[in-house]
């Protein structure tokens, strides 16, 4: 019996130390394995700004603005996008129609919250719309407010699901930093430290 007793407790020393490398492999995955990356492409990108266009206002019963779908460069030096907006206005009060384009750039925040990647710090860059009556273009800076805050202030470009994330946590990671590319948004999982 105590020979018994010595070849199970060997055999659970033997097993233990096989899996001792297998759980600290585990542990060390995030460190051994470096940053991860999550990829929106220019596409994905482009898909998600244009469920929020085309999108028309009316600016003081004056002009009825439609803004189109936005046109987008990549600015990976300044962490920032910029959207060009095509704009159709028709004056009410003569009937003309005006053609232009606003320019807005956007940078990126991840909001742990609801787990969403938004666009922040919105800014009106240009706004233009050719042969405009000086009247009716004072008023083109409200249509840039509403623009860069009703339209595009911390829209959602992506949101993890929770699963996701655990999965993540549970190897290690956490999301870092977010940033502009030549070819779209990267979303780093970076080992926790």
């Amino acid at each position: 019996m105590h020979h018994a007793a010595a070849c199970l407790t060997r055999r659970r020393l033997l097993s233990l130390t096989a899996l001792l490398p297998a759980a600290l492999t585990v542990a060390g995955c995030a460190s051994l394995l470096g940053p991860r990356t999550v990829v929106i492409t220019r596409e994905e990108l482009l898909r998600k700004l244009g469920q929020r266009f085309p999108s028309t206002k009316r600016l003081l019963n004056l002009l009825d603005v439609q803004a189109g779908l936005p046109e987008l460069t990549l600015q990976p030096q300044a962490n920032r996008v910029l959207a060009a907006v095509p704009l159709q206005a028709r004056d009410l009060l003569m009937g003309q129609s005006y053609t232009g384009k606003v320019a807005l750039s956007f940078g990126l925040r991840y909001e742990p919250q609801d787990l969403s990647v938004r666009l922040s710090q919105v800014r009106v860059e240009e706004i233009n719309v050719n042969g405009l009556p000086a009247a009716a273009r004072q008023h083109l800076t409200r249509l840039g407010a509403w623009l860069a805050e009703e339209r595009l202030q911390d829209q959602i470009i992506h949101q993890f699901k929770p699963e996701d994330l655990r999965t993540a946590d549970r190897m290690g990671y956490e999301v870092g930093g977010l940033r502009v590319t030549d070819t779209g948004l990267a979303i780093d999982l970076q080992p926790r430290r």
